[in-house]
């Protein structure tokens, strides 16, 4: 890899893997979730910027910690959406409530120079996601559903999550957002992030291990949001998730159970 993109890409490791982890708690703000898949009102358009903090697992299934700066950025016109969490796509329904559509989305790779445990396991490169999502909003309650196809990289398999929601106003700037969501993953995800190859054995002293699709993990989080003003407003974020028994079995695995703590401030124009 050229000396340059490796910098890069260690530069770019640590946001990837926190806004994977957000995101597959589903932890999104209200905010976050208004700009991207606002299935209410579907003619809106505006921009939101800011940044946070988030203190989650060095990489899926560390037992060791880190916290990372995080940007915020979504952009929503009409039915079109972009965000760091939610990715690139388009709503194409008109129905109120009802989201579904394509979407475009990035997929952090690893890097075995990050963490001791990864060291001779070699690098997983970052990839696209290409993919669709459903989402019915039933006030409070909501389900989701995507599924996404890796693009190219060195792990391109195929991937399904599954979610609930529930919205609790707690009055006219307060909300609460809770989240329960569960990832099933193909042979190809599944092997490129907890399998150990015969040749990454001999290089890191690490048992061989095979695995197979299933359950990535599973958990639950919760959000809190309170809006300053119309444009500011800000962020808390709690969960916790466990991985499936394939990829809890794995030696590169030193925790089943993985955590995060966030907050954020955006603004939206």
């Amino acid at each position: 890899m050229n000396p340059h993109a490796k910098s890069l890409k260690n530069s770019l490791y640590p946001y990837a893997i926190t806004l994977l982890v957000l995101a597959t708690l589903g932890m999104s703000t209200a905010a976050i979730a208004q700009s991207e898949s606002n299935a209410s009102n579907k003619n809106e358009s505006n921009f939101t910027v800011g940044a946070g903090l988030a203190y989650s697992p060095e990489y899926e299934g560390s037992e060791d910690y880190k916290t990372s700066v995080l940007p915020l950025i979504n952009y929503r016109n009409g039915r079109f959406f972009a965000g760091a969490l939610g990715g690139i796509g388009y709503d194409l329904s008109t129905k109120k409530g009802l989201s579904i559509g394509p979407v475009l989305s990035y997929q952090p790779g690893r890097d075995e120079s990050d963490h001791e445990r990864l060291k001779g396991l070699g690098d997983i490169d970052p990839s696209a996601n290409l993919g669709a999502f459903v989402k019915w909003d039933l006030q409070p309650f909501s389900v989701n559903s995507t599924i996404k196809q890796g693009l190219g990289g060195d792990v391109s398999g195929t991937e399904l999550k599954l979610g609930v929601g529930y919205a609790l106003p707690l009055g006219p700037k307060d909300s609460l957002n809770f989240d329960a969501s569960i990832n099933w993953a193909d042979q190809d995800i599944m092997e490129g992030y907890f399998g150990v190859t015969p040749e990454q054995s001999n290089s890191s002293g690490l048992a061989t291990y095979d695995a197979s699709a299933g359950i990535r993990r599973y958990g639950v989080g919760a959000s809190w949001t309170h809006i300053y003003t119309p444009k500011v407003f800000s962020t808390l974020n709690a969960g916790v998730y466990q991985l499936g028994s394939e990829a809890a079995d794995s030696p590169i695995t030193t925790s089943r159970t993985g955590g995060l703590v966030g907050a954020s401030v955006g603004y939206k124009f």
